[in-house]
């Protein structure tokens, strides 16, 4: 029997009369309360009281209505109470009972299979057609599925609400016109019996002569009488798996398109692919001396997993880096495979695709491809050379012993990173040293010139206390290996090839500086008192001007009492004392202090000193808890008086 579409209307209609019903017995209830109240002359509790048991019909005597009036009132009340009660349970009672039914006879679920159209018909829900399904669904394509085990139907797959299935043989004619055959795309036939398969092609193409039928052939012998029953594809699972039964079932709306753009128009071009609802299958990279292109899966499907791939990309240089050279190294030429839900959408996306300059062909050969990259760009052979980043720990005293251990196995130091607090990327400086004379130089300028020691030795400091990450590349695999090894045998080496994310975890447990957050008055110099007399380095001072949301920085490296000394005289001159006053009010009295230390441990120290002195307000704490406490209702509670 065909499944007819219901009307919402009446559909809806129960549920929306109980909510009527439960209104009128709300009203009638406000009713009694208010004519009990002035009618009956009674409080507002027994009023309540009285309407309840009066509309129950339970009435126990103790309160009476004596004048006609009053009687009258009860009457109403009784008439109204009566009626009212019963409409409402009998209503809900029903539409309970409607529910349960529709729930049990997966009423609901033939109503929407009624309104689908553009969806695949999966006949056969076992190992194969579960795999299927899921394809499908990762991909957001409809499908209803036609399972001969009810109890699969009605136990498994009804519990999930976004399931559509029917319980049924799919050889039966009238099965597949309540799955919507006519409407659908195309059908998928798994079951695990050769035989069925063949019925079921039989059927499908008897009630709809174009649609594009896939079937499954357990035996081989079996594929040639399965093509001849009218299945458009044949795929064995022997050979095959549900991912190719996937795209043979998309075939009459996949295509290939070959394009031209840089890594920076990723983004463009995926959008336009997604907006029409098609996915991204993969892309393939035409590599000269190849006569197979590099091919990758990707499978994207929606604007979130695209978001995931570019922030990746800003996140890891490297893998950005390494994507920019594949795209050089083609010219930019490279092919998508995009399936979608119907050929007009892949139509438009070609469309939009030749306006924003990107489209090259669609369904082009490797020839044409070739052809193609020699008017639009040039193919180049990529020589790759071995590299790998280093991340270490060590004073300036040690870079003469690190650059030797990678210097004499022929490996040449291509730059360095610091990585300061309070910045996302690393200070990165293009170096290229290759052998022993360029280092000495090196060296030797730096003993001979004192500001450039202490500028680099502050940027040694602030970068974790000595952790920063070198770009070393060489001959081969073998003499970079050797570096490694000699570098963490020597006590430097922290990491090889590790993200921004994992280095900041390894200064976050190695490094030895800190920003300390403190509250006091200007006068008062007992933090950098205790900072210095425990080992530690002041590097700077920030004050944070609140409202305006800025931040004063003013650079001290006070590293010894007598640089502590110089700093307490300055604050004593009239000028300086004005300006440091007015100061510390505006960022009311806080500051904080980039503090390093010899090793952890006395980083610790310092902090607990602080903390007992009533000054420290946090360490290391995110800009945005800083303005948190500085632009504070309560900052006051801290005040030092």
């Amino acid at each position: 029997m065909p499944i007819l579409p219901v009307s919402k209307d009446l559909t809806n209609k129960p549920y929306k009369l109980v909510l009527y019903a439960l209104l009128g017995v709300t009203l009638l209830i406000i009713y009694g309360v208010i004519g009990s109240t002035y009618i009956m002359r009674l409080d507002l509790v027994n009023s309540i009281y009285f309407t309840v048991q009066t509309i129950a019909t339970v009435g126990f005597g103790d309160i009476r209505p004596i004048t006609p009036l009053q009687k009258m009132f009860t009457v109403t009340l009784v008439m109204g109470g009566v009626a009212l009660l019963a409409y409402a349970f009998t209503l809900t009672i029903t539409v309970v009972t409607m529910a349960v039914e529709e729930i049990a006879s997966g009423a609901k679920q033939r109503r929407i299979i009624a309104a689908s159209k553009d969806h695949f018909v999966l006949c056969g829900y076992g190992r194969v057609g579960s795999a299927v399904y899921k394809e499908l669904k990762k991909r957001n394509i409809r499908s209803i599925i036609i399972e001969k085990n009810k109890d699969v139907v009605e136990k498994e797959l009804w519990k999930d609400p976004d399931v559509l299935a029917i319980p049924g043989d799919a050889t039966d004619e009238s099965i597949m016109m309540d799955a919507g055959i006519k409407r659908a795309r195309g059908v998928i036939i798994t079951t695990g019996d050769d035989v069925d398969n063949l019925f079921i092609t039989l059927t499908a193409r008897e009630i709809h002569p174009e649609i594009w039928i896939v079937t499954r052939a357990s035996k081989s012998e079996n594929v040639r009488r399965l093509y001849r029953s009218g299945a458009d594809k044949v795929i064995s699972p022997e050979t095959s798996g549900a991912e190719d039964i996937y795209f043979a079932s998309m075939e009459p709306t996949i295509m290939k398109i070959t394009e031209i753009h840089g890594v920076e128009d990723i983004r463009k071009e995926s959008e336009i692919i997604l907006k029409y609802g098609c996915t991204l299958e993969n892309i393939e990279y035409h590599l000269p001396e190849f006569k197979e292109p590099l091919a990758r899966k990707i499978g994207v499907t929606d604007i979130e997993q695209l978001n995931r791939f570019l922030s990746s990309l800003e996140r890891e240089k490297s893998r950005k880096k390494s994507l920019e050279s594949i795209y050089e190294s083609v010219s930019g030429i490279h092919s998508h495979w995009i399936s979608g839900p119907t050929k007009e959408s892949l139509e438009k996306v070609a469309e939009e695709l030749k306006k924003e300059g990107f489209l090259l062909g669609v369904n082009l050969t490797e020839d044409e491809i070739k052809e193609t990259a020699k008017k639009h760009g040039r193919m180049v052979e990529v020589v790759l050379k071995p590299e790998i980043k280093i991340t270490e720990n060590h004073d300036i005293q040690d870079i003469r012993e690190e650059a030797k251990i990678i210097l004499k196995h022929g490996c040449t130091l291509e730059d360095i990173e610091y990585y300061l607090p309070g910045f996302k990327e690393p200070l990165k400086r293009k170096i290229g040293l290759s052998d022993e004379k360029e280092m000495d130089r090196f060296l030797s300028s730096l003993e001979h010139d004192s500001k450039r020691m202490d500028a680099l030795e502050r940027l040694y400091i602030l970068s974790g206390g000595g952790i920063h990450s070198h770009t070393i590349s060489g001959k081969d695999t073998q003499s970079l290996a050797k570096v490694e090894k000699e570098l963490k045998t020597e006590g430097f080496l922290l990491g090889v090839n590790l993200t921004h994310g994992e280095i900041v975890q390894k200064i976050s447990e190695f490094g030895r500086v800190s920003e300390l957050l403190l509250r006091h008055k200007p006068s008062d110099t007992n933090d950098k008192r205790i900072i210095i007399s425990m080992g530690g380095r002041i590097l700077d001072s920030k004050h944070y001007l609140p409202g305006l949301r800025q931040v004063v920085t003013r650079k001290l490296y006070l590293k010894d009492e007598n640089d502590l000394k110089n700093c307490e005289e300055e604050y004593k001159k009239p000028d300086a004392k004005r300006s440091l006053e007015a100061l510390s009010q505006i960022s009311r009295q806080v500051h904080s202090h980039t503090v390093s230390a010899g090793d952890i441990e006395k980083i610790k120290k310092i902090e607990k000193a602080l903390k007992k002195t009533g000054m420290l307000l946090g360490v290391d704490l995110p800009e945005d808890d800083i303005w948190n406490i500085v632009e504070s209702e309560e900052i006051e509670k801290f005040c030092i008086q």
